[in-house]
């Protein structure tokens, strides 16, 4: 196993419940390799039908969503005991703050943030939309995204950064002096969208969302870059977490030249390379981890 450097650090990871999932494989990939891990996630509200939630299927997807975290916490429990589990909604306002103090009560300072939560409307095209479906989406994606990054940066660096000058004169004086990151050298902030975020017919507030996620990747990064923290986003290819059948498999397939469908395991170590200091001059970048799939 590759050793990342990662031992010690303390990862905030959002929406892991799924244990097919993206945010579940994170956490175990991290937790092996020494970080100290908080997965927060929420139940979702989704309709699916019990005697059809076997195997991958809608079905089987939905009704993972609306489960606790407790099959994700008894694989991560064989690896760590430095872990902990909180229950919450990014979307709320208030709670942001709650799930940082539990996290620093316990296992420290969060050193990596990765937003992986995501708001996910079942009527996500132009003719059935809804007021609702936008503002469910966009409260979780975009605003819950960017105020766990705010409190990210407060907690961690808003005392350096609290001297009311612009950011173009902080980055002139840091340039000719000394700069802020040789004192906070570290700090990884890791966002996701999805490969298909610039056009994504059929999923209209999802898909958009992402690409907003996309943008505000690239200011954060120059807004937080001399301070030492890094910004990017993983934007994923149809990965199988439980939600793809074999006929829709079979259908995707031809769109991929890498010619087979992504694991959670390709997405986690390309995040694992991206929390280490191997990545530690890569910022503002989107990068799709898809196979190829919608270059």
């Amino acid at each position: 196993m590759l050793n990342y450097g990662l031992k010690d650090k303390v990862v905030l990871i959002t929406g892991t419940n799924n244990p097919k999932g993206i945010g579940a494989t994170m956490a175990l990939s991290f937790a092996e390799q020494g970080a100290k891990v908080a997965m927060v996630y929420k139940k979702m509200d989704f309709e699916y039908k019990e005697e059809l939630a076997v195997g991958d299927s809608l079905d089987s997807y939905f009704k993972a969503l609306s489960m606790d975290c407790s099959e994700v916490e008894a694989a991560i429990s064989k690896i760590t005991k430095s872990y902990m589990i909180i229950e919450s909604d990014i979307s709320a306002e208030g709670s942001i703050v709650g799930i940082y103090e539990k996290i620093e009560e316990e296992l420290g300072k969060v050193n990596i943030l990765i937003n992986n939560a995501a708001g996910y409307p079942e009527q996500d095209t132009i003719f059935t939309i809804s007021n609702s479906d936008i503002r469910n989406t966009y409260d979780t994606t975009v605003q819950g995204t960017i105020m766990m990054i705010q409190e990210f940066i407060k907690r961690g660096y808003g005392h350096s950064i609290d001297d009311g000058k612009s950011l173009q004169e902080r980055l002139i004086d840091y340039g000719k002096h000394k700069r802020l990151s040789e004192n906070h050298h570290y700090g990884r902030i890791i966002n996701f969208s999805t490969d298909s975020a610039q056009i994504m017919a059929g999923q209209i507030a999802y898909g958009s969302s992402k690409a907003a996620v996309e943008a505000l990747t690239r200011s954060i990064a120059m807004e937080v870059g001399y301070l030492g923290v890094t910004v990017n986003t993983v934007a994923p290819g149809p990965t199988q977490t439980g939600w793809m059948n074999s006929e829709l498999v079979e259908s995707v397939l031809p769109q991929i030249p890498m010619a087979r469908i992504g694991t959670p395991q390709d997405i986690a170590d390309t995040v694992l390379f991206l929390a280490s200091d191997k990545a530690s001059w890569v910022t503002g970048q989107v990068i799709k981890v898809s196979g190829g799939h919608a270059l």
